[in-house]
This record gives C-alpha cells, sequence and structure tokens, in this order.
C-alpha cells in the first residue's frame, strides 16, 4: 500500500557520521567561548611549559647516570620564561604578558644553568646538559 522511495533517504552511517563531525564542530567551537581566549592561551603555554622540564629532566637523569665529561645535546621546545636551578631544583618561570607559571623538577645532583636562560618568546632552543663530576651537571641553553 505504502511504498517509500529511495530518494531523498541517507543511510545510518552517514547520519552519525555527520552527527559526529558537528558535535566536535561544537565542542572545539565551545571550548574557548566558555573560559575564553586568553584561558586557553594560558594554559597551552603551561602545557608547552611542563613539556620543556620534563623533557630537560629526562635528559639530566640519563647524563647523570653516564661518566663524568658525557656531553647531549636535546632541542627543546620552550614557552617564554626564565629557566633556572637552585641547588638540584629546576626550574622554569614566567611572570609577564599576563600569563604566570612556574614549573619546577626535582633532581638527584646539582645544577648549573650556564648560557642565556631567558627565553623571549616561543621557540626550540638548543640545551647542552654535561656531566662534570659526580655531584654536578652543567646546562648551556643557547
Amino acid at each position: 500500500m505504502f511504498r517509500f522511495r529511495k530518494r531523498g533517504q541517507i543511510s545510518l552511517e552517514f547520519s552519525l557520521l555527520f552527527l559526529g563531525v558537528l558535535v566536535a564542530l561544537i565542542v572545539a567551537v565551545g571550548y574557548p567561548g566558555m573560559f575564553g581566549l586568553k584561558k586557553t592561551v594560558e594554559i597551552s603555554s603551561m602545557s608547552l611549559a611542563h613539556a620543556a622540564v620534563s623533557k630537560m629532566k629526562q635528559t639530566i637523569d640519563l647524563v647523570e647516570i653516564a661518566d663524568e665529561g658525557t656531553v647531549r645535546t636535546v632541542y627543546i621546545k620552550s614557552p617564554p620564561g626564565t629557566w633556572g636551578a637552585n641547588g638540584n631544583i629546576l626550574y622554569l618561570y614566567r611572570d609577564s604578558g599576563g600569563i604566570k607559571y612556574n614549573i619546577t623538577a626535582k633532581c638527584n645532583i646539582n645544577l648549573k644553568i650556564l648560557g642565556n636562560a631567558t627565553v623571549p618568546y616561543a621557540k626550540i632552543i638548543t640545551v647542552e646538559v654535561k656531566k662534570v663530576n659526580s655531584s654536578q651537571v652543567n646546562i648551556t641553553i643557547s
């Protein structure tokens, strides 16, 4: 009696795909709108700082267990900020531009920062980590 025409109908898979893309688009556009673009940039910068400190600590740990005189060069994507060391504490902090953070990591060996420790803008820095003796590692940032 009733005949359904094939024209104009879409498959279930296409419907689900379309709805999935629509939800992803709403979430991607809504997140910065809900929290503000400034907060989104701040979170991204802090996340990059945490990754940079983590990679630096990993490199220090590798050099620490090696022989004296061991040198390892790594490239680290660093956000703007100032690198520093206080005894065996490594830190990266920023206190300007409206974005403030202080990320620290505790190492098992004393650290000494050499070179230009201030990164003015987000860039890839070259870091040379050298084990001087059994109790000290020098970190040269360029």
